[in-house]
């Protein structure tokens, strides 16, 4: 019987017979089945993949708020090193370190003040007396330091230092002091010192980019609140918040909820510098973080929610759209977990397209990680995409600061027959002692690297040429102590080439080139041996010129 035919003598029997059906479900409800089987579950899957994107987006604001919080806290650092750079300047004017006129150091100071981020200048005696204060006129009557802890460890010490927010008696105000030894004849005679206000920090912040809605603040080694985005007036010298400070003493960066000094509820990226032990929190308010994660959810409850509405008519067709759709999500979903580059392309539904959008989203995020990748895997050292990265910005902050830089290229004497008799495994190992080696020779200011092979390098700041001897020579007497192995006494030595900024040149791809003429006019002339932009010199040796 064709299947018309079935169909209008089935309908005829339950005319008949209706008693027979009744226990019997209808098409409407089997459809209505289809449609809950079909759409629930689809709609399901879908709020997962969506509230794991809001979550991984969520995870991305808060990481990149914590590297924001990096950027802005090494701006602070830079901001204060430039007022130190410029002190230092300062303190070998000839008024101080031959005449010994003040009256001329004076207008000097006042001069120097229009350059330097600074409010104030003031000068010192090793009696804690202040001698000049550009706040006052020269001659004016001036107050004593009161033997200040602080300016007494520069007559002791002879370094510069930063002190932290503190009250000022000639400003009547808080303001952060840096400060810098003036020397005669190898002695510290003055302390001169700069004062910063903390309206000057709070531009800088205002100057980052930030949502108005986030509440940033600069606090200082104790903790105290020196610059904020937001009530600056009420907060300065107050504080900082609890949740972050309490976070601050188990990491040096990070995130944690807490609440602001206002008792707003935030999400706190926070940073802490290695210089300076200063700090920077970033508060996101959980309501503003939460209203942009959860909008893709709201319109998936009400694009489900109509979809249920309408698909007694259109189960069938609804179903399989969203089966085909779900379908095409799941590849890309476990593309994205392997770490393979997704672009989900444009889909039929809504809710589906949404998360799909979301997918290339973490995709891309995910490729920008990995692009920032700056690390070699083997050493732990950076790798020579960062170490490119970190020369062009170091050289940058010197031409701005007028500071030396020096770049060290090392080559291992003799390290292929390691690799060749011991094994690639005994090769390593050598190499990452090579790594911490070098790493221990080094500033936290400075940068070591490995380019490939058993090449390395260093970048030295600030360090001209004569720092970066002493450090070579270390090194070419540190790299040629023996190296234990796996039960094996290994020996190899390293050659450097040095090249300086800005003597050798001005540019990344300038003083790498002329370090690595140099390692090789040092490699040509033996072992252990470093030469410095055409000079040369062996281990503990005086150079020579070539």
């Amino acid at each position: 019987m064709p299947h018309g035919g079935m169909t209008k003598g089935l309908e005829a029997m339950d005319a008949v017979a209706p008693e027979e059906g009744d226990d019997l479900p209808t098409i409407r409800s089997r459809l209505i089945w289809l449609v809950l089987a079909c759409i629930v579950p689809a709609a399901l899957l879908v709020v997962g993949l969506i509230y794991y994107s809001s979550q991984k987006d969520r995870a991305a604001i808060v990481a990149v708020s914590i590297d924001t919080s990096r950027a802005i806290m090494s701006a602070v650092d830079r901001e204060l090193v430039g007022v130190q750079a410029g002190l230092a300047a300062l303190a070998t004017s000839p008024y101080l370190a031959s005449s010994g006129d003040l009256a001329a150091f004076y207008a000097q100071s006042e001069n120097v003040l229009t350059t330097l981020h600074a409010k104030s200048i003031l000068l010192i005696d090793p009696k804690f007396q202040q001698v000049l204060n550009t706040l006052r006129p020269f001659g004016s009557a001036l107050p004593s330091e009161a033997n200040h802890p602080v300016l007494a460890r520069i007559f002791h010490t002879g370094e510069p230092v930063r002190t932290d927010l503190m009250d000022d008696a000639i400003a009547q105000r808080p303001l952060i002091v840096v400060a810098v030894p003036v020397r005669r004849d190898g002695t510290v005679i003055y302390v001169l010192a700069a004062t910063v206000w903390p309206e000057a920090l709070a531009t800088l912040l205002h100057h980052q980019g930030l949502s108005t809605e986030w509440i940033a603040a600069i606090l200082d080694s104790t903790g105290t609140t020196v610059a904020r985005t937001h009530q600056m007036g009420r907060f300065l010298g107050k504080e900082g918040s609890e949740g972050v400070l309490d976070r601050l003493r188990e990491a040096p960066d990070g995130a944690v909820e807490s609440r602001s000094l206002e008792g707003i509820p935030v999400v706190a990226a926070f940073s802490r510098s290695p210089i300076s032990n200063w700090a920077i929190s970033i508060g996101i308010p959980t309501q503003v973080l939460n209203r942009a994660l959860w909008e893709p959810l709201e319109w998936l409850f009400l694009g489900t929610a109509l979809l249920l509405l309408a698909s007694v008519a259109l189960a069938w067709a609804i179903g399989r759209s969203i089966a085909h759709s779900v379908h095409r999500l799941a590849a890309p979903a476990l593309a994205l977990g392997l770490g393979a580059e997704v672009t989900v392309p444009r889909l039929p539904l809504r809710e589906a397209d949404e998360v799909g959008r979301a997918l290339t989203r973490a995709s891309a995020m995910l490729m920008a990680a990995q692009h920032r990748a700056c690390h070699d895997a083997l050493t732990g050292l950076a790798n020579r995409a960062h170490f490119d990265d970190v020369l062009g910005r170091q050289l940058a902050f010197s031409d701005r600061t007028q500071t030396p830089l020096s770049v060290l290229l090392i080559d291992l004497d003799a390290f292929k027959p390691v690799n060749d008799v011991h094994g690639h495994a005994a090769g390593d190992a050598v190499l990452c002692i090579v790594a911490n080696r070098l790493t221990s020779a080094i500033r936290q200011s400075d940068l070591a690297a490995r380019l490939g092979g058993d090449e390395f390098a260093l970048i030295l700041t600030p360090a001209g040429a004569g720092a970066a001897q002493i450090v070579a020579a270390k090194l070419i007497e540190s790299l040629s102590a023996p190296y234990r192995v796996e039960h094996m006494t290994l020996y190899l030595s390293a050659c450097i080439g040095i090249a300086s900024y800005p003597e050798a040149g001005a540019t990344s791809m300038a003083l790498t080139r002329r370090a690595d003429e140099a390692l090789y006019k040092a490699k040509a002339t033996g072992k252990q041996r470093y030469c410095v932009s055409g000079v040369v010199a062996a281990n503990g040796s005086p150079a020579a010129v070539l």
